[in-house]
């Protein structure tokens, strides 16, 4: 990364010499927060110890020239680690402050920055590019011999090129060959023991926390051309990540507001759930404070986002009582980020609790213990439900309804499922079974996985009255023809049991959207109330061209008939559901080479009748079965729905949100 950010470090870096010689270069440094410039402590001591310092100057762009003081040190003695200091500058003006990485790992090409003093000549700029290529204990970072690092230069930023953060601090060259060495950003968490020099307490009981605190804070209220986080994002520091240079500075300056962790072992038992996983922490670069924790969230690349997004709605909740305010802001935050979200990934997030476990592919309400005689009751978020509703869901009979869940990482391919069950109404709703296996299964696998407890929830719950199938999953998966799966692969004989054919035949089969868990939003209400109180209407629906128009311009009772498959209207079904509509009927087989025909005239004058017919929106799943059936028998009549798919999206029934958590791995 060049231009702007290249521009922005030679506003950062200084120059570090003592005050009583104006031209004497004894090191560099850089601003990473107002007023506080970051050096190496060997550039302080050139003739003693630090605590003995005098007053100092440092100078830099724009006619900086500001005296300045040792403020604090980390420790003593020559190792990396330990050779980091702080100085205060007093009346800094208009200058610009590095952003450092909340990263743990060591970065590839790397460019170092500071000043040096040619032989009889005054001090300048200097620059180089190199790779890193070690480590040299915890925090030394090793340069390769691409660049012969001058004398002055110690106490500069190194910039990671690829994404554009500093992630070291320039200590020393190698001697009589090139390259160097540098302290990695990582050492700054020592500052939580970091000594302050004479009566200096600028920075508190905690040093590191209140310095990081002023830098997040800085970089996300900066605008204009001193930010460097713009700078990033215009030199592509994104790199097709997921989570961006705006949203990593935005979330760290809101985790800024919050008050530190109670400890390091609660922040890394805290990360430890979220990623899912149980790390080896290394004592020397152990997360220390909340946007440490959020650095180790990139270990997840190709979803940082989604498990970022988790860690913080985690941890505002957790001080939503200590701090209100301050978690608020960044639970809300995060609910805005969310909104970016699929809406399938977005339901992940969903309920996330205090304490809550790692995000995974996979439904985390706890396993209930499936036995003949009971099904185990689940705590649930309480939607509500209105009387006539409830009746109505009752009416209706028992309801088996499998919940598909997209893996977090391969949300097209994996899915995880949870079996519900209701009796009657809203409140008999029970978890009764669900996957175990961190890895999922594809949509091909999982009739063959899903006939067992499939056959024990149908076994408890049918009766004189079949007890209806439904599918909840995300909109893109509407495609699935669930209707076809079989209560077992393999028939018991050549005469099979009625019992034994395509679930569509035999029972009521519908499908339902993963968007819709929790509470009914007021306009699925409505609608689904306006469908009850008259005779449903056909709405066609040529293609996502026309949905917009449709359905702005649709009457109550309408049920949008799509005559193209759902690869092709994806968008339209989706849109569909953001209005409300909780019946929906399309063709799942359908060809349009060459735009709509004879067929599609065909399926919505057939759709108009069918929902003529209806006179209560509760018969239109057993009327699709009802013609499923006479497909089975090969009544040439009910051709036209051989491939017809009913979206039957109950609010007086919605799957429920757990109050316990998905893991992502």
């Amino acid at each position: 990364m060049t231009g702007k950010l290249d521009a922005l470090l030679l506003r950062a870096t200084v120059r570090i010499g003592p005050d009583s010689a104006a031209d004497t270069l004894w090191g560099s440094g850089f601003f990473v927060a107002p007023g506080w410039v970051l050096t190496c402590a060997h550039v302080l001591r050139p003739a003693g110890e630090p605590e003995k310092t005098g007053p100092l100057r440092v100078r830099g762009h724009n006619g900086l020239d500001a005296r300045a003081r040792l403020a604090y040190r980390l420790g003593g003695g020559t190792d990396p680690e330990q050779d980091l200091a702080l100085v205060r500058v007093a009346g800094g003006g208009d200058h610009a402050c590095v952003r450092l990485t909340d990263r743990h790992d060591a970065p590839l090409t790397v460019t170092a920055h500071g000043w040096r003093t040619p032989a009889g000549g005054a001090p300048q700029r200097w620059t180089g590019q190199t790779d890193c290529n070690g480590r040299d204990g915890a925090h030394g970072l090793t340069l390769a011999p691409q660049v012969e690092i001058p004398h002055g230069a110690s106490g500069g930023p190194l910039l990671d090129v690829r994404r554009g953060v500093v992630v070291g601090v320039v200590k020393a060259r190698r001697k009589e060959k090139d390259g160097g060495l540098a302290v990695a950003v990582t050492a700054l968490r020592g500052f939580r023991a970091a000594v302050p020099v004479g009566a200096e307490r600028g920075l508190g009981a905690d040093p590191y926390a209140a310095l990081i605190r002023a830098h997040d804070t800085w970089h996300r209220q900066v605008e204009g051309p001193l930010s460097w986080v713009k700078a990033q994002v215009e030199a592509g520091g994104a790199d097709g990540h997921p989570w961006s240079p705006r949203d990593s500075a935005e979330a760290c300056a809101l985790l800024a507001a919050l008050p530190p962790p109670d400890s390091p072992a609660q922040l890394q038992g805290l990360v430890d759930e979220v990623l899912g996983d149980e790390m080896l922490w290394d004592d020397e670069t152990a997360p220390q404070d909340w946007r440490d924790g959020h650095g180790r969230l990139h270990d997840r690349p190709e979803s940082a986002d989604i498990v970022a997004l988790h860690y913080l709605r985690v941890v505002a909740r957790m001080h939503a009582e200590r701090v209100p305010d301050a978690a608020s802001a960044l639970e809300k935050w995060v609910e805005q980020r969310a909104a970016r979200l699929p809406d399938a990934v977005r339901a992940l997030l969903t309920g996330v609790a205090k304490q809550a476990p790692a995000l995974r592919g996979a439904v985390a309400c706890p396993a209930p213990a499936v036995a003949a005689a009971a099904v185990a009751p689940v705590r649930i978020a309480a939607p509500v439900h209105t009387a006539a509703s409830a009746s109505a869901a009752r009416d209706e009979g028992p309801v088996v309804a499998v919940e598909l869940e997209p893996d977090l990482f391969r949300p097209h391919d994996r899915f995880h499922w949870r079996i519900w069950a209701w009796t009657a109404g809203p409140e008999t709703v029970r978890v009764v079974d669900q996957d175990t296996d961190g890895e999922g299964a594809s949509l091909a696998e999982l009739p063959y996985l899903l006939n067992e407890p499939l056959t024990r929830a149908f076994g408890r719950l049918d009766s004189d009255r079949r007890a209806r199938l439904e599918i909840a999953l995300p909109v893109e998966q509407f495609g699935v023809d669930a209707h076809l799966w079989r209560p077992s692969p393999v028939v018991r004989s050549l005469r099979p049991h009625p019992a034994e054919r395509p679930f569509g035949v035999h029972r009521q089969v519908v499908l339902r959207c993963l968007k819709r868990r929790g509470e009914p939003s007021r306009i699925w209400r409505d609608r689904w109330h306006a469908l009850a109180a008259g005779v449903p209407q056909a709405l066609p629906v040529a293609s996502d061209a026309y949905a917009a128009t449709a359905f702005h311009d649709a009457p109550p009772g309408a049920v949008p008939v799509l005559c193209r498959p759902p690869a092709e209207t994806t968008a339209a079904l989706a849109q569909a559901i953001d209005e409300g509509f909780g019946v929906i009927l399309w063709n799942l087989r359908a060809e349009h080479a060459h735009g709509c025909g004879s067929a599609c005239g065909e399926l919505h004058g057939r759709a108009s009748e069918l929902l003529g017919s209806a006179h209560r929106t509760t018969a239109l799943p057993e009327q699709v079965r009802v013609l499923r059936e006479r497909v089975s028998q090969a009544d040439a009549d009910a051709d036209w729905a051989e491939h017809l798919a009913l979206f039957y999206d109950d609010p007086g029934r919605p799957i429920p949100l757990c109050d316990d958590l998905l893991e992502s791995p």
